[in-house]
Formats: C-alpha cells, sequence, structure tokens
C-alpha cells in the first residue's frame, strides 16, 4: 500500500433516529449500504452508542463520523471537522456525549483508530419524529457526495 493511504475506512452514522434530523447519520449509512463501495470501506451504525460501537471499528481504520452539528448555516449544509475543531467548540454536538469524549472514552477502552473526521449536517428539525424533514431529505445527495469525498481522501491518502 503506498505511503499515506490507509487500509481500511469506517462510515459512522450518528444520531438519534427517533428525533429527526439528529438522525441524518444513520440515515446516511443506510443509504451507503445500498451503493457498492470499496470493499476497504466498511458502515456502522453507531446511533447514540458512540464509544460502544467504536469497539467495533478495526484498528487503525480512519473513522468518517457523520452527525447533526449544529454551526449556524442552512439546513443541509455541511462541515468538515477533525475531533481537535469540536473539542475547542463546545456548542456544536447536538448530544449529551460529545463525539471527542466519546473517542476519548473509546480509546480508554482499548479501541485504536486511525484518522478521525467528522461530517457534521446542519439539521432543520430536531424533535420527536421519524424519518429526515423534507430539507434534509432532499439535500441528502449532497450530503452523501460530502461523505463519499472524505472517504475517498482518507483511502487515497490525502
Amino acid at each position: 500500500m503506498p505511503e499515506g493511504q490507509t487500509s481500511r475506512v469506517v462510515v459512522l452514522g450518528v444520531g438519534n433516529e427517533l428525533m429527526r434530523d439528529d438522525g441524518v447519520g444513520v440515515h446516511v449509512v443506510r443509504r451507503l449500504t445500498r451503493e457498492p463501495l470499496d470493499p476497504r470501506v466498511e458502515t456502522l451504525e453507531a446511533g447514540t452508542a458512540v464509544a460502544d460501537a467504536l469497539d467495533l471499528v478495526p484498528v487503525g481504520a480512519a473513522v468518517v463520523a457523520v452527525d447533526a452539528a449544529s454551526g449556524g448555516g442552512r439546513p443541509g449544509s455541511t462541515y468538515r471537522f477533525g475531533l481537535s475543531d469540536l473539542a475547542a467548540e463546545r456548542g456544536v454536538s447536538l448530544h449529551e456525549t460529545s463525539l471527542p469524549e466519546a473517542f476519548a472514552l473509546a480509546e480508554v477502552a482499548g479501541a485504536k483508530c486511525g484518522e478521525v473526521v467528522v461530517v457534521g449536517v446542519e439539521p432543520a428539525e430536531v424533535k420527536p419524529g421519524e424519518g429526515l424533514s423534507p430539507i434534509l431529505e432532499a439535500r441528502l445527495p449532497a450530503i452523501l457526495q460530502a461523505v463519499r469525498r472524505e472517504v475517498n481522501r482518507l483511502l487515497q491518502g490525502g
């Protein structure tokens, strides 16, 4: 394998699918599983149990976590973060346990991930209900493209 390339990438779907757009990560992963994927790419639905799901990530695999993120943009906007970016921006996560905290807990428990990238998606509706809001449903192709771009970048070592 050429230097800089990663051998595995896990796309991790994060969020509560019973809270409309908060479950966008889970919906993205489900859509990706319907596509032909590079054999080095795995998908994993973490839902709200991110630290537990990280136990299933192969050692050294890069992770693209997809989650709702409040960044102030228009609904369906995507943001790219590293874990250190999220740790510095306390208002970004919509969850009680932030992604950096979940990854830190998993690392303490023995999980050893490679590079971690978060694709955050600006929600339109975070309230009880199933399925994505019509706005996010319409933006899903662009959201999937942002996730594919990150996966390809990691596979190519860029």
